[in-house]
């Protein structure tokens, strides 16, 4: 069968209670879409209006839980739960059948595959996202493929309002990146940076967005018919 001709449905979780991403997240995820896939984004009823912070993420992962039992339940394919620090989704690749797939753990992945030495560039608090990276490239067995993780420092609320500002320290951490760090290949540590300034582009290294990242993943697992592993993933005994 030939790559795209199945339909494909997925639903694309963002993580907080505001709807202002759900809009600009779809129309990126448009452009890289195999042309059978249908996307739909929604973001959480109740829970923190970004995450940058362990209780944020914790506040988060069950409703995200919930709406990506409701997406198999409607009947979606697969999910993508948009955000870096990968919220509920352990929990969700137990209790649902279909793929699950995170920000983070796709991008790194492919990072993976087309460098041996990866860097992480976020967008807030740089405590918190040296901790959560750490904790998460350790469960994903890459910890010692990533040698950076940095930040912007600008907070994920304002990365609409500062766009300009957002591409010009985009720019210098990653160059700092490359000639401090010895990167090869960058993967942006948040989904709300959705366009790459033209001067990054010709920096001669390769970046991946997570979220087209998670995205193809989750088209491709759904073309193989794969979907995460139940001798990992156990469906939990009070939901079956």
């Amino acid at each position: 069968m030939e790559k795209g001709s199945r339909r494909k449905r997925i639903r694309v979780i963002v993580p907080v209670s505001s709807d202002e991403w759900n809009v600009p997240v779809k129309d990126e995820l448009e452009r890289y879409k195999d042309a059978n896939t249908e996307i739909s984004v929604v973001n959480i009823n109740e829970g923190p209006k970004a995450i940058e912070c362990a209780y944020d993420e914790t506040r988060a992962a069950m409703p995200v839980v919930c709406e990506a039992e409701r997406a198999e339940k409607d009947g979606y394919d697969g999910v993508v739960i948009y955000c870096f620090a990968d919220p509920g989704a352990r929990a969700a690749k137990e209790k649902l059948n279909i793929p699950v797939v995170g920000l983070n753990e796709a991008g790194v992945h492919i990072a993976s595959l087309i460098g041996m030495k990866f860097g992480i560039i976020s967008t807030g608090p740089v405590d918190y996202y040296l901790r959560d990276m750490e904790e998460l490239l350790r469960l994903y067995g890459f910890k010692s493929k990533c040698v950076s993780v940095r930040s912007l420092t600008i907070p994920v609320l304002d990365l609409q309002a500062q766009k300009e500002q957002q591409g010009e320290r985009l720019v210098e951490e990653v160059k700092k990146a490359i000639n401090d760090d010895g990167v090869d290949t960058i993967v942006l540590g948040c989904g709300g940076m959705l366009v790459l300034p033209d001067e990054l582009l010709e920096l001669g290294i390769p970046i991946v967005l997570p979220g087209i990242a998670a995205l193809k993943l989750c088209e491709d697992l759904i073309d193989m018919k794969l979907s995460q592993s139940k001798r990992c993933f156990n469906i939990p005994a009070g939901a079956r």
